[in-house]
């Protein structure tokens, strides 16, 4: 897979992939969201700071990245976290960041 990441510039903007990253991707967008689901039970279900619960948390921004690519959003700007649901984007919706991957 070759992508190219844009860095923000500084200003709080996040990186993002220029062109698609899961092109080849055999998961239909149903899948995607019950695996985002799967990786949120072991991530935001848990205190510990093991290595599976990172990988769990990291696993939900792939997932949200793959269907965000597919035109799906997670929650909207003006939401609360409990509101928040798969939608299909629009412009207040939020968006996954590849900065997501690289903290922890």
């Amino acid at each position: 897979m070759v992508f190219t990441i844009l860095v923000g510039s500084g200003l709080g903007f996040p990186s993002i992939a220029s062109g698609a990253l899961f092109p080849g991707a055999t998961e239909t967008d149903e899948q995607l969201k019950r695996l985002y689901d799967d990786a949120g039970d072991v991530c935001l279900r848990n205190p510990s700071r093991d290595v599976r619960v990172a990988v769990a948390c990291k696993s939900m921004t792939i997932y949200g990245l793959a269907l965000n690519e597919r035109g799906w959003c997670y929650g909207r700007q003006s939401e609360a976290n409990a509101q928040k649901d798969w939608h299909r984007c629009g412009a207040d919706s939020d968006r996954f960041s590849l900065d997501q991957l690289t903290t922890f």
